[in-house]
C-alpha cells in the first residue's frame, strides 16, 4: 500500500494525473507508429488534430474525474500472502520486502497494511504462530528451499447471513520429504484453524502442492503433484453482486474490491443500453461477473475464459441465479473471439454487443484484430487494469484500415477511470471508442442541429437533447 501516506483526496489526485499521463501517449504513440506508413496522410485524423489536442490539453478524449472508492480500508477480497522470514530471522506470513534479484527474501509481516481486512490479519497471524511452531521451515526464494510458500487468501464482503467467509489456500514444496512428516504438518495446520478467528468467520481452508499460480518456478524444483486438496469446509466462497451469487474457487480472477466491483458494472450498464435481441459476447470474462450481471437483459451470453476453474465458476454461477441464456467457452481469446464471430448469424452480429476485460498485458493482438475485422461492432467499451496497456491496444485500434489491420478505425472517445485500489498506485480505467464513419455522422447531425437550433431562435421548433456517445444495440454496439 505505498500511498497509505497520502490522504484519499491526494490519492485520487495523483490517480487522475497517472491515467491522464497514460492516455496523452496515444497521439504520440499513433505518430511513431506512422512513420512506417509510406502514406502518412491517412493518420492525420482529425480527432488527434492539434486543435483539439490543445483544447483538451493533449488528451486525445474527455476524462472524467476518478470515480472514488466506497470503501478505502480492508476492502480487498483477496490477498496473497509470502511465508518466509522477517529481518530478525522469525517467521512471518506478510509480504515480500526484499526481492530475489537482490538475493534476499525478507518477509514483513501484514498488520497495519491498511488494504488487508481484520479477518485476513487474524487467519495470517493464526498460520504465523502454527508455522513457527513447525520443524519445517519457511521456503526461501533465493535458495529455494523451505516447505511452507504461501497462504492465498479470499473473502466474501455481502453477506447477511452471519459472519464473512474466508478461503484459505497454503502452498507447500513436499516434494522430498517423507508424506508422513508431510501429512502430520498439514493435520496439524487444520487443528489450529478448527478453533474460531475473531472476528468470527466461516473458514474454509485448502492446500496446494508446489508453487502458487504465477510464481516463478526455477529449473531445478522438484515436480509436485497437481490441484488443491480442500481439508476443511469447502473449495469456494460464495459473493453477492448487484443481487447475484458467484461461487469463487481459489484461482478464479473476480474483482479484488466487491463494491467497487459493483460501482464498475453499474458504470458499464450506464453505458450500455440493452435489448431483448442482443447477444452479449464477454471475452475474458473470469467467473462470468460482467456477462451474468446483464444476462437478463439479453437474449444470450457467450463468455471466453482461458482459466479452466473460472469457466466451471462461470457455468456454476449462472446455474445458482437460474440463468440459462449463457455459455461459457474454455480456451485463449485470441483462438477463440475470431470463431466465435464466424459462427453468429447476420441477425445476432448486428445486435452483438462484446464486453473484453483483459488482464494487466492487455488484449492479445489477434483479439483485436478479430474484433476490428466484424464490421457490425460500431463502438466499443475497454475495461483496463493498466491504463499503459490499454494505450498499446489502442493504437491497434485507431490506427488505419491496412491489411493486417482490417476493418474502420476505432476513435477514442470518453473515458471513466475508477479507484478500486485505494492506498495503491493502481487505477481502473474504462474507456469508450467507436468506428471513425460512426462519430462523423454523429458529429454532422450535431452540426445540423446546431445551424437549425439558431433558427429554432427566430421561432423554429427547439432542439432534441443531444444524448451524446452513449452505447446502443440499434448502433450494433460493442462493449470491449
Amino acid at each position: 500500500a505505498p500511498l497509505h501516506r497520502l490522504e484519499y483526496a491526494a490519492q485520487l489526485e495523483q490517480k487522475q494525473h497517472f491515467v491522464e499521463k497514460a492516455l496523452r501517449r496515444l497521439p504520440r504513440e499513433m505518430q511513431v507508429a506512422a512513420r512506417s506508413d509510406t502514406q502518412r496522410e491517412r493518420w492525420r485524423m482529425p480527432w488527434l488534430s492539434q486543435e483539439r489536442l490543445n483544447q483538451r490539453h493533449g488528451l486525445p478524449c474527455p476524462v472524467a474525474p476518478v470515480l472514488p472508492a466506497a470503501a478505502t480500508h480492508g476492502y480487498r477480497n483477496k490477498c496473497e500472502f509470502t511465508i518466509g522470514r522477517d529481518e530478525d530471522g522469525s517467521v512471518a506470513v506478510g509480504f515480500t520486502l526484499g526481492t530475489v534479484r537482490e538475493r534476499k527474501h525478507v518477509v514483513g509481516r501484514a498488520d497495519g497494511v491498511p488494504t488487508v481486512s481484520a479477518e485476513m490479519l487474524a487467519a495470517a497471524r493464526r498460520a504465523q504462530a502454527v508455522l513457527a511452531e513447525s520443524p519445517l521451515p519457511p521456503y526461501d526464494k533465493v535458495s529455494h528451499e523451505g516447505f511452507w510458500r504461501a497462504m492465498l487468501a479470499r473473502q466474501s464482503f455481502a453477506h447477511a447471513d452471519g459472519p464473512p467467509e474466508l478461503l484459505l489456500c497454503v502452498a507447500v514444496q513436499a516434494a522430498g520429504l517423507p508424506e508422513e512428516q508431510v501429512a502430520s504438518e498439514l493435520a496439524r495446520l487444520r487443528e489450529a484453524f478448527v478453533a474460531p478467528l475473531d472476528p468470527p468467520v466461516r473458514l474454509s481452508l485448502a492446500v496446494r502442492r508446489g508453487a502458487p499460480p504465477g510464481e516463478y518456478k526455477h529449473a531445478g524444483e522438484p515436480a509436485e503433484a497437481e490441484g488443491v486438496e480442500t481439508v476443511l469446509g469447502r473449495e469456494y466462497i460464495e459473493e453477492t453482486l448487484l443481487g447475484l451469487s458467484f461461487r469463487i474457487s481459489p484461482d478464479a480472477f473476480f474483482q479484488v474490491n466487491t463494491l467497487g466491483a459493483e460501482s464498475l458494472l453499474t458504470l458499464l450498464r450506464a453505458q450500455c443500453s440493452l435489448g431483448p435481441d442482443s447477444v452479449l459476447l464477454d471475452v475474458c470474462c473470469g467467473t462470468g461477473t460482467i456477462g451474468l450481471a446483464m444476462a437478463r437483459s439479453v437474449k444470450r451470453v457467450i463468455g471466453i475464459e482461458s482459466n479452466a476453474q473460472a469457466v466451471a465458476d462461470a457455468a456454476a454461477n449462472a446455474a445458482r441465479n437460474g440463468i440459462t441464456n449463457a455459455e461459457f467457452i474454455c480456451a485463449k481469446a485470441e483462438q477463440a473471439t475470431r470463431q466465435v464471430l464466424e459462427r453468429l448469424t447476420p441477425s445476432e452480429l448486428d445486435s452483438l454487443v462484446a464486453i473484453v476485460d483483459p488482464p494487466r498485458a492487455g488484449l492479445h493482438p489477434d483479439v483485436v484484430k478479430a474484433l476490428r475485422r466484424c464490421a457490425p461492432l460500431r463502438s466499443l467499451l475497454f475495461v483496463a487494469c493498466h491504463a499503459p496497456a490499454f494505450v498499446t491496444n489502442a493504437v491497434s485500434f485507431c490506427r488505419p484500415t491496412s491489411p493486417s489491420f482490417a476493418g474502420v478505425p476505432f476513435e477514442l472517445v470518453q473515458a471513466w477511470p475508477i479507484d478500486l485500489f485505494p492506498h495503491t498506485p493502481h487505477c481502473e480505467l474504462v474507456t469508450l471508442l467507436e468506428r471513425s464513419d460512426l462519430v462523423a455522422e454523429r458529429e454532422a447531425a450535431q452540426a445540423k442541429r446546431s445551424r437549425a437550433g439558431a433558427g429554432g431562435e427566430e421561432g423554429g421548433e427547439a432542439d432534441e437533447p443531444d444524448e451524446g456517445p452513449v452505447l446502443r444495440p440499434g448502433r450494433r454496439v460493442t462493449l470491449c
